[in-house]
């Protein structure tokens, strides 16, 4: 039978003054020929001790695990709040000025109604308000479908949703035992920042497939994206189309991590790796 918390602090209160109330009972009827006083003093100090440590020990798990799940929630709160920020920066910032070029373009296009590049430009920016609007509904909805917890559904969602929008395929290793020690943090920021790859996957590197691989280390663990694409040259963080690889590698050092770039074997690979600390 599960104890309560308002039973298991009456049981702290009353057994040891029930226990040695028994023992001093038992010892002066039957243990003063055997036992001095002193010892009987020294064993009766024993037994209050025991007994509470014993009963105490159970109370402190309790603690232990209400200090834990306040933790948790603390971070899941953090993390909620983080995310409505975000969301409210994007749709005051960058949501508001795309509309506001929108109009420029709209206004221009009627003055040089010959340029033929208006095709692309109005995609282009119908693309990106497309993109802004899901990303802020995902900031200001993170946890409508599946709770955090649920971090491996969560990825093969993102994959499921990939493939099916690119036709890319795409191979996932994310063990759920592997995320288990993940905070919900964590969880966060590694699924934007695979959302982000992804992204850029589908916009510059031409890829037909895709390997993404979790694990957890020793001493932490890693994200790998590996894709068989163009690749690059020069520094990635500094192309001007890029802009995304610098929110992920701000990701990634609010995580502690390190973002960084492998190309090897006509494949590329990013990496978000976290050592020590755990």
């Amino acid at each position: 039978m599960k104890m309560t918390d308002k039973q298991m602090k009456w049981w702290i209160l009353l057994s040891p003054t029930f226990v040695i109330g028994l023992w001093e009972y038992i010892r002066h009827q039957w243990l003063l020929p055997f036992i001095s006083m002193e010892v009987g003093n020294w064993l009766s100090a024993g037994l209050v001790f025991l007994v509470t440590i014993t009963l105490l020990r159970r109370l402190f798990r309790r603690y232990e695990q209400l200090q834990e799940k306040l933790r948790v929630e603390r971070t899941q709160k953090a993390v909620l709040e983080e995310r409505q920020r975000m969301a409210r920066q994007l749709h005051d910032g960058i949501a508001q000025s795309l509309f506001l070029c929108a109009v420029h373009v709209e206004a221009i296009k009627e003055r040089h109604p010959e340029l033929t590049e208006w095709g692309e430009i109005e995609n282009t920016m119908s693309n990106l308000h497309s993109t802004i609007r899901s990303a802020i509904t995902n900031l200001k909805n993170p946890s409508d479908e599946e709770p955090l917890e649920e971090w491996a559904q969560r990825l093969q969602l993102l994959v499921d949703a990939f493939t099916l929008d690119t036709g890319i395929a795409v191979h996932l290793r994310a063990d759920e035992d592997e995320e288990k020690t993940l905070t919900s943090k964590e969880k966060v920021e590694l699924l934007a920042c695979l959302q982000e790859a992804l992204t850029n996957i589908r916009k510059h590197a031409a890829a037909s497939e895709v390997k993404i691989t979790f694990r957890m280390t020793p001493t932490g663990w890693s994200l790998d994206v590996t894709d068989n694409g163009k690749g690059f040259s020069g520094n990635p963080f500094r192309h001007p189309d890029h802009f995304g690889l610098g929110m992920m590698n701000e990701r990634a050092l609010e995580l502690g991590a390190k973002l960084s770039f492998v190309c090897t074997g006509g494949k590329t690979t990013l990496r978000i790796a976290k050592e020590g600390g755990r």
